[in-house]
């Protein structure tokens, strides 16, 4: 059926539309089936996607679509669609067989893959996949399919560059906001790093969203080839790049189900390093007592990236890391950029434990690429750091995404959380950590979060200032400072 154009001023996070009761029931459609729009061209763009039926929002003639069909279909307000039921796409036949505990082939991943970048797949349905992967996991094989799938899926980088390198941490650790810092070092040292990284999925803030209070994060593949050409490096959201869309899709729906999938994780790093022509990467597996995985899990991932890396013919080394407290002192967008100017800009506040690994990673990269010496990595990292190369560079980075550092501030609302008692620090639960730091409105309030004072092992006095709590309302203060109360995050024995 041949429907207008028509656009809503909202946005609803994934496409949706919306289209009059009179009209569903010529097509024969009910709410929240699926639907498939296709464009009168000569070269049609297609999409399918759920439909909601209203009465007085819309006319019969008429599909009101969400901003997101609008942008990514690039149609205009009018614009004649062609409007039919859609069947049923073989993926949801295929998710099943995967929550069935069943090996998928190279196909059948390829399809779940192609049905969730052309929104075929319901909300509903693309959380039974990720469910699925989380439950039964995914062998060797089918993690290389998924791989393979999700970068098809999207655009590549293609950049006349040597050398290229990246870095990525499996997460798990609040504070842990290296990877600004290793990107000024080894772009300063001559190596290319086009860092795209993600938002927040369940921590306090993602590089992404730290880069965000201070600059530009979303570009065009043009004008970040521009920017990396110019600098060396950039710091982006891979979201906006179109370079994995399956990966960002899927990962919106770990960020709503609050689970990470360990196939997913290989996936989702392996895919994007890939994108980006990555040909040394170092991945950053923090471990330990409330760290995301064990000590134990950690030694079968690098044995899986490392199988991985073989497979793809990239240089690929793993480091297992400490993570059993946070690591600098902020935790939130802003204030993990506090932390990592003091580190720049050689300052007495500058947190020691951060970086130290940020030299440290910065160094294996370094050595990696025979810029550095076997062993000799972190000496010359921490040379670029205190001649302030790093800095200059970073400096050069933040101005090539039209950033400020200037816009650096504080929330407008705080509170400092005292210690009850004297005695020494025994444990600071990384989880309930984040948890207070997302109660206090991270990662959306850019200024939110909290700050620490203290690390494993020292000792404090009663009334001593444990932690401060910045927010930007009233409301999520008291709710932040609750919780922590609640839940204490800081045991003192």
């Amino acid at each position: 059926m041949k429907l207008k154009a028509k656009f809503l001023k909202w946005s609803a996070g994934a496409p949706t539309a919306m289209i009059n009761k009179k009209t569903a029931e010529k097509i024969g459609i009910h709410s929240k089936e699926r639907i498939s729009i296709r464009t009168y061209k000569k070269y049609p763009k297609e999409m399918s996607l759920i439909v909601d039926i209203v009465e007085g929002i819309v006319r019969p003639g008429e599909i009101a679509l969400s901003l997101e069909i609008k942008k990514e279909m690039k149609l205009r307000k009018g614009q004649l669609l062609d409007v039919n039921l859609s069947t049923v796409p073989l993926s949801t036949i295929y998710i099943k067989k995967k929550l069935d505990g069943k090996r998928l082939s190279e196909k059948q991943i390829k399809e779940i893959i192609r049905d969730i970048v052309n929104n075929s797949l319901s909300q509903a349905e693309l959380s039974l996949f990720v469910s699925s992967m989380y439950i039964r996991g995914m062998n060797l094989k089918e993690t290389i399919a998924l791989i393979e799938a999700i970068l098809e899926s999207g655009n590549l980088l293609k950049l006349r560059k040597k050398l290229i390198v990246d870095k990525h941490s499996v997460g798990g650790v609040p504070g842990n906001r290296t990877t600004p810092i290793v990107v000024a070092i080894c772009a300063a040292a001559g190596l290319t790093i086009p860092k795209t990284s993600s938002r927040s999925i369940t921590s306090a803030a993602g590089t992404a969203d730290v880069i965000e209070t201070i600059a530009r994060v979303e570009f065009t593949m043009e004008e970040l080839k521009k920017i990396v050409q110019k600098t060396n490096a950039c710091m982006v959201w891979g979201g906006a790049l179109g370079m994995v869309p399956a990966d960002s899709k899927i990962l919106d729906t770990e960020k709503m189900l609050k689970i990470d999938p360990e196939s997913q994780l290989l996936a989702s790093i392996m895919s994007k390093k890939l994108a980006a022509g990555s040909e040394y990467i170092l991945i950053d597996i923090p471990y330990g007592k409330n760290a995301k995985v064990s000590k134990k899990k950690a030694l079968e991932l690098e044995k899986k990236f490392n199988k991985l890396g073989k497979y793809f013919k990239k240089e690929i080394r793993v480091v297992i890391t400490p993570g059993n407290q946070p690591i600098g002192k902020g935790i939130g967008p802003a204030l993990e950029l506090i932390d990592i100017m003091h580190i720049l800009n050689r300052e007495k506040e500058a947190p020691k434990d951060l970086e130290k690994k940020s030299v440290f990673l910065a160094g294996q990269l370094l050595e990696m690429t025979e810029k550095a010496k076997k062993g000799k990595g972190e000496e010359l990292a921490k040379e670029i750091l205190q001649s302030g190369k790093a800095l200059k560079k970073f400096k050069q980075i933040i101005k090539a995404q039209e950033g400020d550092l200037n816009k650096i501030k504080l929330a407008k609302f705080k509170k400092d959380i005292l210690s009850k008692k004297s005695g020494k620090i025994i444990e600071i639960h990384n989880k309930k950590i984040t948890s207070i730091a997302r109660a206090s409105g991270c990662p959306i309030d850019k200024l939110a979060g909290l700050r620490i004072y203290n690390s494993l092992g020292d000792r404090v006095k009663k009334g001593e200032v444990l932690t401060t709590i910045y927010t930007e309302s009233k409301s999520r203060l008291n709710s932040a400072v609750n919780l922590f109360h609640r839940i204490k995050p800081i045991r003192i024995r």
